[in-house]
């Protein structure tokens, strides 16, 4: 989605809101009828403020101002007495903020920020299954003791990531066994860092990789790989899972190479340890990874399976 998109799905929401409340103040003014007389005065407002503004009568203006706020005022107890609420038939705008414009004081209004970027993380790879994962929804009693503080205290520098985030954060890298809510917390950080307006990519490894390599052999139509070097932020999951080779420890160091020259920050999980990770990609990979990544280790008993467990019972 565009941010031209976007604004025209703002300005439909407007008009929708818009419509809504003018059928409102039909269906109020049949059953009030002093409403339409104190609408009809508040409609000749407009024109008399451009007759003492055209003719520099500023006391006619305080006056007409005064007048102005006066009626308003009869509109509301109007309402409250019929027991309405006093903005009975105000526009709902889903967006308070710009009330539905876009723009605030001449500047994108967050919500079609959020809206454009939202749209890309949903379709930039992250199955419907993560998309709820929030830290919110990032349960700490499957984790006990020290376990428990550890994870407390990953689960901060994860919230913290997100809020202070810009395209030059410091890289991320999850290590731990399966099922201790590495997925869950990378899926949050992206969906937060996106709701930002930041362009966000989630692969998982294998993904990315094949990726790869359809574009190494295609001649036309060759898939773009230039997104994962260039985005604000790139998140790969399960790294290590996919059919390790040469070529992939190549890409692999390439891609990380390319991000960190750059200063594009980049969040990767993994099952793999230390030793693994250097058995697979090698040791300029390992550099890398352990030089330039904050490396937040996840440890407890597998989550999944406590859940399933639960179940079960």
């Amino acid at each position: 989605m565009t941010i031209t998109q976007a604004l025209h799905i703002k300005d439909k929401q407007r008009s929708e809101a818009e419509a809504k409340a003018e059928a409102r103040t039909i269906a109020l003014c049949k059953e009030i009828p002093a409403l339409s007389e104190i609408d009809r005065e508040l409609a000749a407002y407009g024109p008399a403020l451009v007759g003492f503004a055209i003719a520099g009568d500023t006391e006619g203006l305080a006056r007409l101002e005064q007048d102005n706020l006066a009626l308003q005022e009869r509109r509301k107890q109007l309402l409250l007495s019929y027991g309405y609420k006093a903005n009975e038939d105000s526009p709902v705008y889903v967006c308070a903020k710009c009330s539905d414009s876009g723009y605030i004081k001449g500047t994108l209004c967050t919500c079609v920020k959020q809206q454009v970027a939202l749209s890309a993380y949903a379709s930039a790879g992250l199955g419907k299954g993560l998309i709820g994962k929030t830290f919110e929804n990032f349960s700490m009693k499957y984790y006990t003791g020290d376990d428990l503080a550890r994870m407390e205290k990953v689960l901060s520098i994860c919230r913290d990531y997100v809020k202070s985030f810009t395209p030059t954060s410091q890289p991320l890298l999850f290590m731990g066994k399966t099922g201790l809510g590495k997925t869950h917390l990378s899926a949050a950080i992206a969906g937060g860092v996106a709701a930002k307006g930041y362009n966000v990519i989630y692969e998982t490894s294998q993904k990315l990789f094949d990726t790869y390599e359809a574009a190494r052999f295609a001649r036309d139509n060759s898939p773009d790989t230039e997104k994962y070097e260039e985005c604000d932020l790139l998140l790969i999951d399960d790294l290590g899972a996919e059919c390790g080779s040469q070529y992939t420890a190549a890409t692999f160091f390439n891609l990380l190479n390319t991000r960190l020259m750059h200063g594009k920050p980049t969040v990767i999980n993994t099952n793999l340890n230390r030793p693994q990770l250097e058995k697979t990609y090698g040791e300029r990979v390992l550099s890398r990874l352990l030089g330039e990544f904050r490396v937040l280790l996840f440890t407890g008993s597998d989550v999944r399976m406590q859940k399933l467990s639960e179940k079960g019972r």
